[in-house]
């Protein structure tokens, strides 16, 4: 091939490989996002509940406000996102002289399918495993007095039962990425993710450190929903 050849080849080529070079440099980089999480809990506490009501003690509410923090991690290349989170919920139910109290926590990692990620939405369904922890206080009745030393003599108002657990985590993430074209507002996104924690094995319950033979089956993940509100970095 003679220098003539050589040349009108390089220049004919020249178009593709600028392109791809181009296409390279500009090829979609990974991208980390911290976030809030705000929303709802709906834990399963069904037989848990049956068997409070026959011990006299008041059922755990239903539904929980729900709160929490995680980042997730988007790998373009491969249209995968790794997703951390930390969530968690309490409440207190009280009826006349009666009440109860509760509190559930999550903390884990999910694997999510990135079906779409640009400027408009981030559209990911997941799949993980998250870390339960799970207590609650029951009352027969109010101490019968308002004093703390009155209170440490008296008899036994409060029983703590408790699990720890692993659940599977199955959802959605939606999000929207970019809210405007400033600097600042280009890493800004909101988003809701829902889904379902249910769990992976039977629970071992305990009290005070202390384990409990026997106990109802219950699902203190539940179904959830939640807004979350964060940035990239």
């Amino acid at each position: 091939m003679n220098v003539k050849h050589t040349v009108g080849l390089s220049l004919l080529l020249l178009p593709f490989l600028t392109n791809g070079q181009s296409s390279a440099d500009n090829a979609p980089q990974k991208r980390v996002y911290l976030n809030s999480v705000l929303g709802v809990a709906a834990p399963g506490f069904g037989p848990l509940n049956t068997e409070l009501k026959q011990a006299g003690f008041l059922p755990l509410s239903g539904v929980y406000f729900a709160r929490g923090a995680g980042f997730y991690t988007i790998f373009p290349k491969v249209r995968l996102a790794s997703i951390f989170n930390f969530s968690s919920y309490s409440g207190t139910n009280t009826e006349q002289n009666r009440s109860s109290w509760v509190r559930g926590s999550t903390a884990g990692t999910a694997l999510g399918l990135v079906v779409r990620n640009n400027d408009r939405v981030q559209f990911i369904p997941y799949a993980g495993v998250v870390y339960s922890w799970f207590g609650a206080r029951v009352s027969k009745l109010a101490p019968g007095s308002s004093t703390f030393t009155g209170y440490l003599a008296g008899p036994a108002n409060q029983q703590h039962l408790g699990i720890e657990q692993f659940l599977a985590n199955f959802g959605l993430h939606l999000s929207k990425p970019s809210l405007g074209k400033g600097s600042l507002t280009q890493k800004l996104l909101i988003g809701i993710r829902a889904g379902y924690l249910t769990p992976l094995g039977k629970p071992s319950w305990k009290t005070n450190d202390m384990p409990i033979s026997g106990g109802p089956s219950v699902n203190p993940g539940g179904l959830y929903a939640h807004l979350i509100i964060g940035s990239s970095i």
